[in-house]
């Protein structure tokens, strides 16, 4: 991991500089502490979130919300594929969380999920870092980011909770008093 957090420390000074987002950075300014987790890892994969949180404090831009994201950051600022795609999908579902943020290379691996399991999100397939900004800190519509190159996947809504918590009458009524 500390590995990891120099080559993205690397990649966002690059990044800033050549967009000319923060003239004032300096990578060694920042300390990062990544705690260890309590879920074994297959490998890294929080590369994507400490590159936007870094930029983040750069520029004073906070991360579009509702947005999850992982995938792992080369220094030449690819962003490469990671494992779990589907444990990790399964946690934004459980957080409601719709909109996700993957490698390009993951796309075979999100293919080959239940249609009902991809229901509700947008997942977003990034090649690098300069599409990882487009999608986090720019505030671009579907169609401007899929112009910019960034393919991007739709599913349909997922009306599952809708249906179970809003159809239930026990809800909205009481019938117990009724029995009284």
């Amino acid at each position: 991991m500390t590995e990891s957090t120099e080559v993205v420390k690397i990649a966002v000074f690059n990044f800033l500089k050549e967009k000319n987002l923060a003239g004032e950075f300096d990578k060694d300014s920042y300390h990062l502490h990544v705690p260890m987790g309590a879920t074994p890892k297959d490998g890294p994969s929080a590369g994507t979130s400490l590159f936007c949180a870094l930029v983040s404090i750069a520029t004073n831009k906070p991360v579009s919300a509702n947005l999850a994201m992982t995938g792992e950051i080369s220094t030449l600022g690819e962003v490469i594929s990671i494992g779990g795609v589907r444990e990790k999908l399964t946690a934004c579902k459980n957080h409601d969380i719709t909109r996700v943020v993957l490698p390009i290379s993951n796309k075979k691996h999100v293919k080959k999920l239940p249609d009902e399991f991809k229901k509700g999100f947008t997942i977003f397939y990034v090649n690098d870092i300069k599409d990882l900004y487009n999608v986090a800190f720019e505030d671009m519509t579907i169609d401007q980011l899929r112009e910019s190159g960034i393919d991007i996947e739709q599913f349909e809504e997922d009306n599952f909770n809708k249906i179970v918590v809003e159809g239930e009458d026990i809800w909205k009524t009481n019938r117990i008093e009724e029995l009284f």
